[in-house]
């Protein structure tokens, strides 16, 4: 399975996603922070996670081919990202590939942005599948996140 961490930051979800996808796997970390993907590397050095690619990207650009990844990461940046950054993972997502969307509920939290910034679940849902996506579950991720996972529409 390829998986690619779209704004991976420090890697907080790259690193399990390297776990879980073993060693004839592959995880790609992409961030447009040359320091962020330089920790990633270094981390990924550390644990002998050969498995780990770490790139920097723009936001208009994600430095992968197209219909490269059987899962596609947002976590935390959708309310932060431009169009572009999502048109982006949704071209290198396959078809029949599923985007995950990891984020803050629109509530007051002790942490993360502020609530004006946010986007309430069905906000991104509808964000989401004005990409061609289609929803295929919803969850609660502890008090102050969510998750939606979505599908790239197979061609016909």
């Amino acid at each position: 399975m390829t998986v690619v961490d779209v704004g991976a930051g420090s890697g907080f979800y790259t690193f399990p996603a390297s776990e879980r996808v073993g060693p004839t796997g592959r995880v790609y970390a992409v961030d447009v922070s040359q320091e962020l993907i330089d920790l990633i590397r270094e981390r990924a050095a550390e644990r002998h996670r050969s498995n780990i690619e770490a790139l920097v990207s723009r936001p208009d650009h994600v430095p992968l081919p197209g219909e490269l990844a059987d899962r596609v990461l947002l976590a935390n940046v959708l309310h932060g990202v431009p169009p572009a950054t999502v048109a982006e993972a949704v071209r290198i997502l396959r078809p029949g590939g599923r985007l995950v969307d990891v984020d803050w509920k629109k509530e007051s939290t002790p942490g993360g942005p502020p609530v004006e910034h946010r986007l309430a679940a069905t906000e991104a849902r509808r964000t989401l599948e004005g990409y061609g996506l289609e929803t295929n579950a919803e969850w609660d991720l502890g008090p102050y996140h969510y998750a939606l996972m979505l599908e790239k529409k197979r061609r016909a």
